[in-house]
Formats: C-alpha cells, structure tokens, sequence
C-alpha cells in the first residue's frame, strides 16, 4: 500500500493547538501538515513534530469552548497530549482517519528507520561481542559451556544464537524449549563471583505472568524430568539457589517445586501497566495512575534490594519468573560498575537483557507504549538519584531511549524478536542508536553526567516507605510549564558545575 492511499488530508489551515495538558489556553492560529510520517504543526508562536509511530491514539469530540470548532487529541507515547481545534469537522474526520492508519502500520518497512538509511552502508557498527562480554563475566561455570547451540533460531527465534547451557546439552534443549512457552528456555545471562559462596549466576527465562495465560506447558513426564534436570544443574553450580515467582498462580503450576531450591514468593502489585500508561495521559486522573506506577517503581526496587541479599550475602543463583527482564538489569547495574557506564548499560544490559532476550518491542510499542521498559528506565533513573555520583550516563540519555524504542529515525528496537531483525536485515538496512551515542567522538555531552566518578562495588537501593520513590516529571509531565522551569533549572545547574570543573586544580 502507498502513503498516497493512507493520507487523505495533507494540510488544514486556521487550527488552534493546547500542548500543556494543564493549560487551558490554546495557541495559534497555526497550520497543520500530514506527510508520510510526520505530523507537524506551525503558527507564530508555537512550532512542533510528532512522529506518526509516537500516537497512541487520537480520540475526536465537539469542542466545549467553541461550538463551531471540532476538537481532536492525539495521545503521544512519550505523554505528550496534543489537542487540536479544527473548524471543519470532514477536515477533522479526514485528519484523525489518517493519523490512526499511520499510526498503526503492520509493516515495519515503511517506517520511519527505513527513509533514513545511509545511501550505501556495507559496515555493521559492532561494538558488542556476547561471546566476550560473557567470557568477562566468567562464564562458563564448571560443567557448563558457552554454545551456539541457537545459531540459525533451531531452538528459539526470541534469544539470539549464544547460550550458556549445561554441557553436552545442546540436543536436551531442543526438548526443553518443546516445554516453554514460546520456547523460552531459561537462559544465564550474568555471574557474581564475589559471594560468600563463590560463583552463582543470574537466570531469566520467560515472564510467568505470561505463560500462566497462555497456559504452561510443563505437564508431560518427560518433560517435567528434564526441567528437574536443568534446575539440578544450576542447584550444583552455586549449591543454593532461588526461584522467584508469584504467590497467585493457577493450580496447573503450584507444583513446580525443586529439590534444593528456595521459592521467593512475590505478592505482585495487581496494577495494569497499561492502565496506569492510560490514566498518566489525561489530565482527570494523571495522579492516580501515577500513585499507582510510584508503587511499581518501588515494588522493582524492594525486590531488587531483597535479592541483591540472597546473591552477595547467601551467594544464591537467582532464577527470575516475574519481570525477569526488569530485575535482570537492574541486579546487574547493582552488581556490576561497569554496567553503570553510558557503554556497559547501553550496549551490554540493553543489548543483553532486552534486545537479544526477545522483548517485543513493536507490539509492546502498539500495545502499552513499551511500559514494562519504561518501567525499567524509571528504576534507573530513581537509582541516579540516590546514588547520582556512580553513574555514567544522564537523564537525558534514559529520556531519549523512551522516546526511541517507541518512534525514532533508528531501527535498533525495530520488531519483536532477534530473528525477524536478522530477517530484515535490521542493521544493514537502517541507521544504529548506538553508533550514535559511541562512535561519535566525544559523544553527546548531554548524554553524560558530569559529577560522575568511577566507584566499583555493590549498590543496594535506598528503599524506604513507598513515598522515597519520586515521579518522573520529565517523561511524565511532559510540555507542562511547571516543568519546563524545573527543566531550565536543571541545565543552568550543569552548566555551572561544568563551568566549576573546568576552574578547579584537583
């Protein structure tokens, strides 16, 4: 299908535009532009673009304040509430018509990544090596073997080709993968070697919150042996070990019990991710769903703070059933300085945890604006404020990387899975965010925290009552003026502390 088919209105003259979700003057009259995936708006005074991959949704309605005037919001993604005054309605049904096909498009190649390749690119920017990345962190454990036993996604398309497996188990995890959901054998992704026991590992495998809907698949004897298998495996490596999951599970998976192995039982908030996204985008019940997201955020953080004890205290391997992804990366970034680095946490953790993990980034991105992964960004960002001299990066950066996996002109968080990249030739065909960041020398300065100074050692979250944890003015209240003073406010206190630095001999 081409654009011309989808766009079937390109300009609308004489709109007024309130971009403060808690304003209620609007500016204007401006110029409303559609071309194939950019929405632009133009007057005297106020000037913007909106990527079509960035709506949420577009919701249309008579306006309150003037009859003759049709009003339609557009839901951003990054929380950005866009109301447009139209003063003809087929011009407003045109418009909204068109915004939600293009914002809804099923095939990935006509996004935006795809406009916006190099002419000619034969070089694949590589600054990330899993086999060597995992050889750093001292794997493999004895009795175990660092493999590509996923080359060519013969057992699952959502890891990529390297796995750390038990050795001599390359067959045996084809039958394993039979009893996963989607196939997601459990999967070491880090090793602490500095326990009080030894080495013990940190394990993701996939989300059981899902699976327990799409109804677990280990029923099968056979099946539930070599499950017990792999589990007696890891149990010998460290020798204590733990399981975490969830205390509210169907009957179908209570039995999942492992000889040797501690079961952590999480009372997992009931709270909707998508709904708390929903709420955060309206100005009637912005607080409540943000009260609710705060006790996420700290819900993750307490978590983290109970298992980094079980590693480093008891030198259990952890074995992560609920939000695995989350609490992967952020015991890592917790364990491991390197991985508090603007390098270590981009390229590693999201690299690891993340893209080579099989997050579905494009129907998250369709579904809940990637909330699980926002969810994660803003863990860090509250870890950057309890401890804002150890890590590397800023919160620009984190603000960024929420803009990018939703919409940008780059294609790394393009698709669902490490296989339908390799499919579309992701990075041959479209621009990296990563060459972005680390290839440009320096790179940008907005993206590093100046205070920073290398510390190695264990971080714990500062954890108090749920009240500690601190919104997120700048994802969340985004374009409202309050806090675009707070933001002026926050770039003149770096500007001096650059200015400070560059006078003071140390």
């Amino acid at each position: 299908m081409e654009f011309t088919e989808l766009i079937k209105i390109k300009q609308i003259k004489n709109v007024r535009c309130l971009l403060d979700v808690f304003s209620e003057v609007p500016e204007g009259p401006g110029v409303v532009i559609v071309s194939a995936h950019v929405l632009c708006y133009e007057s005297g005074s106020l000037k913007f673009q909106v990527l079509h991959k960035m709506i949420q949704s577009v919701i249309q309605e008579k306006s309150a304040s003037t009859q003759e005037c049709t009003q339609c919001t557009v839901y951003c993604k990054d929380f950005r509430c866009i109301t447009l005054y139209i003063e003809q309605k087929l011009d407003c049904d045109l418009l909204v018509e068109t915004l939600n096909l293009l914002s809804n498009l099923d095939n990935i190649e006509l996004t935006l990544p795809f406009y916006c390749k190099p002419k000619s690119k034969e070089e694949v920017y590589e600054s990330y090596d899993e086999h060597l990345e995992l050889e750093w962190l001292e794997f493999p454990p004895s009795g175990w073997t660092i493999s590509r036993a996923n080359s060519n996604f013969q057992i699952t398309e959502w890891y990529s080709e390297i796995l750390v497996i038990p050795a001599g188990w390359e067959d045996v995890m084809l039958k394993l993968a039979e009893c996963r959901v989607e196939e997601r054998v459990p999967r070491p992704t880090y090793m602490y070697t500095h326990s009080t026991r030894g080495k013990c590992m940190v394990i993701t495998v996939g989300d059981l919150q899902v699976a327990n809907s799409l109804q677990y698949k280990i029923t099968d004897k056979d099946y539930r042996d070599i499950d017990c298998m792999y589990m007696k495996s890891v149990l010998d490596c460290s020798g204590v070990a733990t399981i975490v999951t969830e205390s509210h599970f169907k009957d179908k998976l209570k039995k999942r019990d492992y000889d040797g192995w501690d079961q952590l039982k999480l009372n997992v908030p009931t709270e909707d991710l998508k709904s708390c996204i929903g709420e955060m985008n309206r100005r009637d019940s912005w607080t409540h769903g943000n009260k609710k997201w705060l006790d996420m955020v700290w819900f993750m953080l307490c978590t983290t703070n109970t298992l980094l004890s079980r590693i480093v205290e008891d030198g259990s391997s952890i074995l992560l059933e609920v939000y695995p992804r989350i609490l992967s990366s952020l015991l890592q970034i917790c364990l491991e300085s390197r991985y508090r680095t603007s390098y270590g946490f981009i390229t590693c953790v999201l690299r690891k945890e993340w893209l080579h993990a099989g997050y579905k980034f494009h129907t998250n991105s369709l579904e809940n604006s990637c909330a699980e992964f926002l969810l994660f960004l803003h863990c860090v960002r509250q870890l950057t404020l309890w401890f804002p001299a150890l890590f590397q990066f800023s919160e620009d950066l984190l603000i960024t990387l929420h803009a990018a996996v939703n919409a940008s002109r780059y294609g790394d968080f393009l698709c669902d899975s490490p296989r339908e990249r390799d499919t579309l030739r992701i990075p041959q065909r479209t621009e990296c965010f990563w060459e972005e960041v680390f290839a440009r020398i320096p790179p940008p300065p907005s993206y590093i925290n100046p205070a920073y100074k290398p510390l190695s050692g264990v971080i714990k979250p500062r954890v108090g009552a749920p009240e500690s944890v601190l919104g997120w003015g700048r994802v969340f209240l985004k374009h409202a003026a309050l806090d675009r003073e707070v933001e002026e406010v926050v770039r003149r206190r770096g500007e001096l502390y650059l200015q400070w630095k560059s006078v003071v001999v140390e």
